[in-house]
């Protein structure tokens, strides 16, 4: 009786491992497709591959000099110096190419860096895929909210700055609650005898995931606000409605930061 009842479970656990396995396949691509995709990151490709050719060719210009100062030295016939020669100069030619194209790339300032929306989101079933799938979009929509206020200066450099920050912060604080959330179902699954005792962790992480994902789409809906002022009839772009949507973002940068920082040090000290 017992190896029946233990075929299904091994099977199902076989079967959502493969479940997962599938998942972080098809999000490490995801991730990858969003690497390539990502303009800072092309600029930043361009610039290594102009400087790595420039070396190699360099090395390559003085490698044939070098090749044609011994075939000089050793009385060769003239003709056989029209060998390496004209590879020399071509090297150089080319060298000199690559670096002005590196140097070019330099001049070119690089894109503002894009949000971490692509983060591996925790497995089909999880608890936490839910809060981590809102705070991928809502991520999506600040990093284009903060593009268009540094564009049209709507805040000074400070406040995006601080902005910025607490977003990232509350990002990492997420994702790595979501990553302990995942740990703890692997866990359960594996050991059901643990469920009972997991589970109340489980809920109590999963909870503080949706707070902080509410959290930080109350930010999200703030920038809008403020965005929508600058842009929309007078009566929005009067000093007194952008500074109370200024305050309101403000308001929401500050409760999203607390907590971040609260529940970042709670987890120090359930680690400690």
């Amino acid at each position: 009786m017992s190896t029946r009842t233990g075929r299904p479970e091994a099977w199902r656990s076989l079967a959502q491992r493969g479940i997962d396995t599938a998942a972080d396949w098809s999000d490490m691509v995801a991730e990858k497709l969003h690497a390539a995709a990502d303009p800072r990151a092309k600029l930043l490709r361009k610039r290594r591959w102009a400087l790595r050719l420039g070396v190699f060719f360099t090395l390559s210009t003085v490698l044939w000099v070098g090749v044609t100062a011994l075939l000089a030295s050793w009385s060769t016939p003239v003709w056989a110096l029209f060998i390496p020669a004209p590879i020399a100069v071509g090297a150089g030619f080319l060298a000199t190419l690559a670096f002005l194209r590196y140097r070019w790339l330099r001049g070119e300032p690089l894109p503002p860096q894009r949000s971490r929306a692509a983060r591996r989101l925790p497995p089909l079933g999880s608890a936490a895929r839910q809060p981590m799938a809102s705070l991928a979009a809502s991520e999506r929509g600040l990093f284009s909210l903060l593009g268009v206020m540094e564009r049209g200066q709507l805040l000074p450099a400070g406040e995006l700055l601080e902005l910025r920050v607490a977003a990232e912060q509350t990002a990492a604080t997420m994702a790595a609650t979501a990553t302990e959330v995942v740990s703890m179902e692997k866990a359960a699954r594996s050991a059901p005898q643990s469920r009972a005792y997991l589970a109340p962790t489980i809920t109590a992480y999963t909870t503080q995931l949706d707070r902080g994902a509410r959290q930080y789409n109350e930010m999200v809906s703030a920038a809008a606000q403020l965005v929508s002022a600058a842009n929309s009839g007078p009566m929005s772009r009067s000093p007194m409605t952008q500074r109370r949507y200024r305050d309101e973002l403000g308001m929401a940068t500050d409760r999203l930061t607390g907590w971040a920082q609260a529940f970042d040090e709670l987890g120090r000290l359930k680690q400690a």
